[in-house]
């Protein structure tokens, strides 16, 4: 994608590649006749964009949206000296979050934080400060003999090569070998609870994470800077044609630790449908039940709610008016976190994805260390004397160590990958693995979204007491995930269909799923942004796609995935409309918008069939991905999958996946529960594995 972006900027700065690209609209009745794109008016300009928006080839369209998304993100993220941007004020929008701005400011003036110290007090001030896993953190940057010194006071057998000066770290020459009883490769939804599970029953566990560890008081919850340090790709992944913009974690914690925060166990249909169709007794195993029952206790879910945030109380307030119905999501925080930037990390661990729980159980256990900034290069595994079969014995990695790559081997008698969904594929691959379904069965529950405008006050009197939203509230505001809708969701019938959720859209990506019409537009839309609620759509796919890289993502909805979309974003639109808004628009790049307080009713419903019966699949409209599954599915027989219902290989024994790449199918519903539930099954049986060796 980035060689086209270049190739057509360039193209664009000369005649002939301005004439081929842009045709007529850069000609001039004025000499020299002809211009490039960047001598051509800005009312020209525009215009040419808006065609290439709507073009009828789709490499154009490609680019108008790549083009979109780097230069509205980068200006509506860009900060000053002073951490601010000179556009927030004018949007509404004052950063990072006030109270968190002041938990620091109260930590650094009066010193609260006491790491080192011996003292229980001293600690749990640190812990409160900074996070709970500081103490199991080993950064192998840091100099050796430090390096070296934390390993072995953990009870991990260290050997060191002691290369000459200047030579080329190979991985038949590693700097280090380090041996433990299980390599965990990530640390979030999935490798996180292995990693807790093993380590509390006593086994040397080493935890890989190629992102950083952001603790509580090193978060910025500024965007740009949080998609650089805790999301894959700085947040900048999509499939090949830009089809779908995809979010996903890399940093300690994974997904769960910038997710939005919603614990739904894996539904019944859905469980149903694993067992009957794929063959796959574990789920509706008494073993599964208590591992939902397991993971929802560890994390404290609950679904009560003091105060509900923008956007979900235009979702419920629009249901209840439309008599849909709306129910309340489980969360793994208390009822009072009223909180609308854990997309961009925890400020105060209310919210316990796997960095507040199972990595907890993994430090203090006194069993694990979790080693940052470590991206793991290849699994090792060896022929199994006899049998011809291979067995896994470890990874290799490498890290950055004084300016350069180093590489280092973990030893262990079993090794675990969860580097998630788009990460796995291409490390089992790099290991030698050739199931042919590695890679392949993507699903990315693609989610549609539209749009009202609550304006913060009344356009005239009204002698309401209040209005509605109340005027205070924010839309990026309050808990991300509180309320839900079922009401396109064919849990009962297909068992596919599409849930009706809420967003949370800092001012970066706002921008960038807004329709772009002109400047003048998508300044006036920005302006409004405080006050607009989104809604989406989300569908159980039934297409799917495969992965080919983490930055080669290819992925076919169906047609009745597309409708599944249309149905939702119709319902939204009525949704949005009952609850007040005075205006309603989609993502589609023609940019359409209803005032919905002057429309007539056969005008609203016109817009709205309108609307929601637009294509989903020609680039027009912007889909976007949170979740991602089903690339190692797991299943009953090699032709079909890549993994046991044990979770491990079918090539490799002693290799396992424990993340959401193992998925049958689409889940339909936010994965954390289930993606957890998984690990939890697969780590016991790891714990069966290591127990027997243990006994030979």
């Amino acid at each position: 994608m980035t060689g086209l972006l270049k190739l057509v900027l360039w193209f664009l700065s000369t005649l002939i590649g301005t004439i081929i690209l842009c045709g007529m609209g850069c000609l001039s009745t004025k000499f020299p006749f002809i211009h490039t794109f960047p001598d051509l008016p800005l009312h020209k300009r525009q215009q040419i964009l808006q065609s290439m928006s709507l073009s009828y080839f789709r490499l154009l369209r490609m680019f108008f949206k790549t083009i979109k998304l780097l230069t509205l993100r980068e200006f509506f993220t860009q900060l000053d000296e002073s951490e601010d941007n000179c556009s927030w004020k004018a949007i509404g929008y004052y950063g990072p979050d006030p109270e968190f701005k002041a938990q620091i400011k109260r930590h650094f003036l009066h010193g609260t934080s006491k790491v080192g110290q011996d003292s229980e007090e001293g600690g749990d001030e640190a812990e409160q400060a900074i996070g709970p896993l500081y103490k199991g953190l080993i950064h192998l940057n840091y100099p050796r003999d430090i390096t070296l010194d934390a390993l072995r006071r953990f009870g991990f057998p260290v050997s060191v090569n002691r290369r000459k000066p200047k030579a080329a770290a190979k991985l038949s020459s590693p700097s280090l070998v380090i041996q433990c009883d299980a390599v965990v490769v990530g640390s979030g939804s999935g490798g996180g609870v292995v990693a807790g599970i093993l380590a509390k029953a006593g086994y040397k566990v080493l935890v890989l994470e190629k992102g950083g560890y952001s603790a509580r008081n090193n978060l910025s919850l500024l965007e740009a800077p949080t998609m650089d340090q805790m999301y894959e790709s700085s947040g900048l992944v999509a499939t090949a044609d830009m089809s779908v913009l995809i979010l996903a974690g890399s940093t300690v914690g994974g997904g769960s630790a910038i997710n939005w925060g919603a614990c739904i166990k894996t539904p019944p249909h859905v469980c149903k449908e694993w067992c009957e169709k794929n063959e796959l007794e574990l789920f509706e195993s008494e073993l599964y039940r208590e591992a939902m029952d397991a993971v929802c206790e560890k994390m404290g879910v609950q679904s009560e709610i003091e105060e509900e945030g923008f956007n979900n109380a235009v979702l419920r307030k629009g249901c209840q008016e439309m008599g849909y119905p709306v129910n309340s999501i489980p969360r793994n925080s208390s009822s009072d976190h009223y909180c609308g930037w854990c997309c961009l990390g925890c400020k105060d661990g209310k919210k316990k994805g796997t960095s507040e729980t199972w990595l907890v159980d993994l430090v203090k256990s006194g069993n694990g260390a979790i080693l940052p900034g470590c991206t793991a290069m290849k699994v090792l595994h060896k022929k199994k004397k006899g049998t011809g079969k291979k067995t896994a014995r470890g990874v290799a990695f490498e890290f950055e160590y004084k300016g350069s790559k180093d590489i280092c081997v973990v030893e262990s008698k079993v090794t675990i990958v969860a580097s998630g969904t788009l990460n796995t594929p291409s490390l089992l691959k790099r290991s030698g693995l050739k199931n042919n379904n590695i890679g392949r069965n993507l699903h990315l529950h693609p989610v549609a979204m539209a749009w009202g405008y609550f304006p913060d006050a009344p356009a005239e009197p009204t002698g309401a007491s209040e209005v509605w939203p109340e005027a205070w509230k924010k839309s990026y505001e309050g808990g991300i995930m509180t309320a839900m809708s079922p009401v396109v969701a064919e849990f009962d019938n297909s068992g596919y269909g599409a849930v009706i959720q809420t967003p949370a859209l800092h001012p970066g990506t706002f921008s960038i799923v807004m329709p772009w019409v002109s400047g003048s537009v998508i300044k006036d839309r920005m302006r409004k942004f405080s006050r607009t609620a989104h809604i989406f759509a989300l569908a159980r796919d039934q297409g799917s796609g495969k992965v080919h890289s983490p930055s080669n993502i290819t992925y076919q909805m169906k047609d009745s995935d597309e409708e599944s979309l249309q149905k939702g974003i119709d319902k939204v639109l009525r949704i949005l409309a009952a609850a007040g808004a005075e205006e309603i628009g989609t993502h589609h790049n023609k940019g359409n918008t209803l005032n919905v307080k002057q429309a007539s009713y056969h005008e609203f419903e016109k817009f709205v069939k309108e609307e929601s019966s637009r294509s989903l699949t020609d680039l027009s409209t912007q889909l976007c991905s949170a979740h991602q599954m089903g690339s190692c599915r797991m299943g009953t027989n090699p032709k079909e999958s890549v993994v046991k219902q044990t979770g491990e290989t079918w090539e490799v024994e002693d290799l396992y996946v424990a993340d959401a790449s193992v998925f049958p199918t689409a889940l339909g519903v936010n994965p954390m529960i289930t993606v957890q539930s998984i690990a939890y099954c697969t780590a016991q049986s790891v714990l069966q594995v290591l127990k027997r060796k243990r006994s030979k």
